[in-house]
């Protein structure tokens, strides 16, 4: 039985940190997209009484923007990054490198509602990285 890290030292890490980078990127130009607008909103709203109705609400919402940045990084690495065949250990891979470029971008002074990493958003990164990976996966076996 042989070393199931082996495999670590074949991976296109640089090219997953690529994409994932891009993914950040797009995700926090919408948030702040967002937070803008939301501004403007209040302003003119003054009496709408937020976006988030409750504390389910603004966790539902969390979980849906990360599973959102987890299906934008596999539709990037199959669009822009093709050369890339995609498994579940490039997925997997894909998910720490998401996971390392949030954990970076918290670093950072960007006020960001939607992206960031917490256990909910990683979970939510995973879901929606694995259900949009799930019919590539498919499409390749069939390919083969």
């Amino acid at each position: 039985m042989g070393n199931p890290f082996e495999q670590l030292k074949y991976l296109p890490w640089l090219i997953l940190l690529q994409c994932a980078l891009l993914t950040v990127l797009i995700a926090t130009g919408l948030d702040i997209g967002l937070m803008l607008l939301f501004s403007q909103l209040a302003q003119v709203l003054p009496d709408s009484g937020g976006l988030a109705g409750g504390a389910f609400t603004g966790m539902l919402l969390l979980l849906l923007t990360a599973g959102g940045i987890g299906a934008l990084a596999v539709v990037l690495m199959e669009q822009v990054f093709a050369k890339v065949f995609l498994n579940r250990g490039t997925l997997w891979a894909l998910v720490a490198c998401l996971a390392l470029i949030l954990w970076l971008k918290g670093l950072l002074p960007i006020p960001t509602t939607f992206v960031g990493l917490s256990q909910l958003q990683l979970m939510g990164i995973v879901l929606g990285l694995f259900s949009k990976g799930r019919s590539l996966l498919a499409l390749s076996i069939v390919r083969r």
